[in-house]
């Protein structure tokens, strides 16, 4: 039987460290265990890095000034050894079989370049029940419902990075949903499992609820320019 590729994960922190062992954590109990675990330090000035370096190999913490998220992926990328990369947000979790439901579908087809799966919100337990608040216009992506297409699922072929680019560091929202767009938009094969496979954690310092109007704002820029290439094809075609 063929082995499984290597994976690499990546995990961007910074100033983390109160939810990063549980992370580390969720990745090192895989049924399917990773080949390295590449923590990168984007600038922290808790103790992220030093929480990081505790877990030993294959944990290893790449420590550079603060860039922001896509230049911490970007780094992590660069520096990753394993055929797939996987990717993982210092607050958020994987359940132990995550890596070996994709693995099976690389498996089953040998063209196969990308995977995500669905993930589910939780609030985390620290966080005082009088601010698991749910605003109502943030339900339909920070709500119950499981969402598709989240970076903490996604499983891909590292050569994708050399065909189509690393994330845009100019961004510091929405990098990797622009990304997932130029997976599409160069008609990579693709698959999306319908199960959840991430746990994404609300808590007070998520950047996507401090940040939530320039978030709707993103998504709505980004169906604009969907909707003006749809309209470009259908003219071409």
């Amino acid at each position: 039987m063929t082995s499984a590729p290597e994976v690499s994960f990546v995990v961007p922190v910074h100033n983390g460290a109160n939810y990063l062992a549980e992370c580390l954590q969720s990745i090192l109990a895989q049924t399917v265990p990773a080949l390295e675990v590449l923590v990168v330090d984007d600038g922290s000035t808790d103790a992220s890095a030093e929480m990081a370096m505790s877990f030993g190999a294959p944990v290893m913490c790449l420590r550079q000034p603060n860039r922001g998220q896509a230049a911490a992926r970007n780094r992590g990328v660069r520096e990753a050894r394993g055929e797939l990369v996987a990717f993982l947000d210092a607050d958020d979790t994987i359940p132990p079989y995550k890596l070996e439901r994709q693995l099976q579908r690389f498996r089953a087809r040998a063209d196969l370049q990308f995977c995500d799966a669905y993930i589910r919100n939780f609030w985390s337990p620290d966080l005082p029940a009088s601010e698991r608040v749910e605003d109502p216009r943030e339900a339909f992506t920070h709500g119950e419902t499981p969402k598709p297409h989240s970076i903490i699922t996604w499983l891909c072929r590292r050569e994708l990075f050399e065909s189509l680019g690393g994330f845009d560091e100019q961004r510091t929202l929405g990098e990797d949903s622009e990304w997932h767009d130029r997976v599409e938009a160069a008609g990579v094969p693709a698959e999306t499992i319908d199960s959840v496979l991430a746990f994404r954690r609300l808590h007070g310092g998520n950047l996507t609820r401090r940040r939530y109007d320039d978030y709707l704002r993103e998504i709505a820029r980004r169906h604009r320019k969907r909707m003006a290439e749809m309209r470009l094809r259908r003219a071409d075609g």
